[in-house]
C-alpha cells in the first residue's frame, strides 16, 4: 500500500510540533541527571507516533526538524549523534514497518515486525562502528579515543576496590580497559532494546488513537529475522578475538545482532506457551528474570538463531493437535 502521508495544514503542523518535542527531549537530556536519563529513554517516540499515525513522509519531517534544531543549538555534533542514533534509526523502523513503500507498492510484505527492528539495529549498529572507526584515525588509535571512557572506569573502579566492594586482587587498569571497550557495544545493545520498546509504543498508541492503518500483527509468530542475521551475530563474536577496532566492531556486532535474535527467541518461547494454562506464570518470570538477572539473554539468542534454521514455530504449530470432535 503507498504511503498515507496527507499534505494537510494540521497533519503539517503535527509532524512540526513532534519535531519541536522530540528535540525539548533530546535538551532535556543533555542537562543530565536521573530525570534527564529516564526522559532519554523517549527520545524516539515523537517521531514514531508521526510516522505510524500521519504517515512516514510526516514522520521524516519530525526527524529532520529536530536534527537540525540540535544541530543550530546546543551544538552540531549534538544534532549529527542525535540523527545517527535516534531520529535515523527511529524513522527507518517506522518505514519498514509501514511496509517499505516505493512507487506505489510495498517492499516488504511480510514479517513487519522484525524488520522493523532490524532495520532500527542496523542503523545503530553502522552509527556506533562508524564512530569507533573515525575517533580511531583521528585519534591515532582506538585506545586513545577511549581514553577518557578508561580513565573514568579506572577511578570508580579503584573507589569500589578501596571500599572493599572488589577484591583486592583486581587490578583496576587492565579491567578499566576491557569496560572501555565494551562501552560502545554495550551502548549499541541498550539503544536498540530502547527503539524496539518505542516502536511498540508509538505503534500502541497510533492504534489506540484509530490512526494505525495496518491490521496489528501476531507479533510472536511473525517476527522473522533473514538468517543472514545469524551469520553477522556469528562474524561479530569471531571478530571479538582481534585486538583493536576489529575487536570493537566485532562487539557492536555481537550485541546488536545478539539482541535481535534474543527477541526472536522471545517471540518462541511466546508461540510454545501460548494456549497453555500456565503461559501468564512463565511469560512473567521470564520477563522478571530479563530484566533482574538477564543471564536468559544467552540461550534466548541461542534459540532465536536456531529458529532462524529450523523454524520452531511452523513445526509446533504444524504439529499443534486438532480438537477432535466429542463422541455422544
Amino acid at each position: 500500500m503507498p504511503d498515507k502521508s496527507v499534505f494537510s495544514l494540521q497533519n503539517i503542523g503535527v509532524s512540526i510540533l513532534a519535531g519541536l518535542a522530540a528535540a525539548t527531549i533530546a535538551l532535556v537530556v543533555t542537562r543530565g541527571g536521573v530525570g534527564g536519563l529516564i526522559f532519554a529513554h523517549l527520545a524516539p517516540l515523537p517521531i514514531l507516533i508521526v510516522a505510524f499515525g500521519f504517515g512516514i513522509i510526516h514522520g521524516a519531517t519530525s526527524a529532520i526538524l529536530a536534527t537540525l534544531i540540535l544541530s543550530i543549538y546546543p551544538h552540531p555534533i549534538v544534532g549529527m549523534g542525535y540523527g545517527l542514533l535516534v531520529a535515523g534509526p527511529a524513522w527507518l523502523a517506522a518505514y519498514a514497518a509501514s511496509g517499505a513503500p516505493r512507487g506505489g507498492r510495498d517492499l516488504i510484505r511480510a514479517n513487519f515486525s522484525s524488520w522493523a527492528c532490524l532495520a532500527a539495529g542496523g542503523a545503530i549498529a553502522f552509527a556506533v562502528i562508524l564512530w569507533l572507526v573515525v575517533a580511531s584515525i583521528s585519534n591515532g588509535s582506538l585506545d586513545e579515543a577511549l581514553n577518557p571512557i578508561r580513565a573514568r572506569a579506572f577511578i570508580l573502579l579503584d573507589n569500589m576496590r578501596r571500599d572493599q566492594q572488589l577484591p583486592e586482587s583486581l587490578n583496576p587498569t587492565e579491567l578499566s580497559g576491557q569496560v572501555a571497550l565494551a562501552v560502545p557495544a554495550f551502548l549499541a545493545g541498550y539503544g536498540l532494546f530502547v527503539h524496539v520498546a518505542n516502536i511498540w509504543l508509538g505503534a500502541t498508541i497510533a492504534r489506540a488513537s484509530a490512526l494505525l492503518t495496518r491490521p496489528w500483527p501476531d507479533i510472536a509468530m511473525e517476527f522473522r529475522l533473514p538468517r543472514s542475521v545469524g551469520g553477522l551475530f556469528l562474524t561479530g563474536l569471531a571478530l571479538t578475538f582481534f585486538p583493536g577496532p576489529s575487536g570493537a566492531i566485532g562487539l557492536v556486532l555481537a550485541a546488536t545482532m545478539g539482541m535481535l535474535l534474543m527477541l526472536q527467541g522471545l517471540a518462541v518461547v511466546h508461540i510454545f506457551v501460548r494456549g497453555s494454562k500456565s503461559s501468564a506464570l512463565v511469560l512473567a518470570i521470564l520477563y522478571f528474570m530479563l530484566g533482574f538477572l538477564g543471564w536468559p539473554i544467552v540461550p534466548l539468542t541461542v534459540l532465536g538463531g536456531a529458529d532462524t534454521i529450523f523454524n520452531y514455530r511452523d513445526r509446533k504449530t504444524a504439529a499443534a493437535p486438532q480438537n477432535p470432535a466429542k463422541s455422544d
